[in-house]
């Protein structure tokens, strides 16, 4: 081979090794990341675990509860065990801040009050609908209508010391798509229930979420001194 023809070659080759590299997903260390490549999942349960199983997403969804189905946006950042929700009024300003900086407690802050409280309920209720129970085998699932969903029995009583009153949840029932989670639904009362009519239902329509971003410390620090609950 004369030169010109080597050098077409060589140059041939490093050209192809740009574009292999350039679609690749990899951390500093070259490995692929987990995140990354979990992405686009293409049956319901690969879109439950994607979701759950993501150590950093932020999204926003609409709360809906009781029996005049009243409905709230919330904004959510969850990295590992910590999270914040942040509740809107109707004309979009913060109304409350459920946050939890170690994963081990929630406060409550208010944001008309300045002024953070200890939550009734520990952070486990939230980490169970957007993480996952530890250990949650999602089985098969059932088929309704276009989704399928994945049901899970809590039937958990917060009791926690300092807290204005206790928190039971009775189940979590997650419906979801061949590509994320539509809606989780959950039941839940102030009390342990002695019947099911005690029980309030409550849906958390999530929007698209985001996977694997990157999150601001300051997202998980109280924003007001701890006080009682107004």
């Amino acid at each position: 081979m004369n030169r010109p023809a080597r050098l077409v070659c060589v140059l041939a080759i490093i050209s192809a090794l740009a574009v292999g590299l350039g679609g690749c997903a990899c951390t500093p260390s070259g490995a692929k990341s987990p995140e990354a490549g979990s992405v686009g999942a293409t049956t319901p349960d690969a879109a439950v675990r994607t979701f759950l199983d993501a150590t950093r997403k932020h999204g926003t969804l609409t709360f809906v509860s009781g029996k005049e189905q009243k409905e709230d946006t919330i904004e959510y950042w969850f990295d590992g065990d910590r999270y914040r929700l942040t509740w809107y009024n109707a004309d979009g300003s913060e109304r409350l801040h459920m946050i939890s900086p170690d994963g081990e407690k929630l406060y409550y802050c208010y944001v008309e009050e300045k002024v953070c409280a200890i939550s009734y309920t520990l952070p486990e209720m939230h980490q169970w609908i957007f993480n996952g129970p530890e250990g949650w085998d999602l089985g098969a699932g059932a088929k309704d209508g276009d989704l399928t969903v994945y049901t899970f029995e809590a039937k958990k009583l917060w009791n926690v010391e300092g807290a204005s009153q206790q928190f039971y949840l009775e189940d979590l029932v997650i419906h979801a798509d061949d590509t994320r989670i539509v809606k989780t639904v959950t039941r839940t009362t102030s009390r342990q229930p002695e019947s099911e009519s005690d029980l309030v239902t409550s849906e958390y329509r999530f929007d698209p979420p985001e996977i694997g971003v990157e999150i601001p410390e300051d997202v998980f620090t109280l924003p007001y001194d701890i006080g009682e609950k107004p």
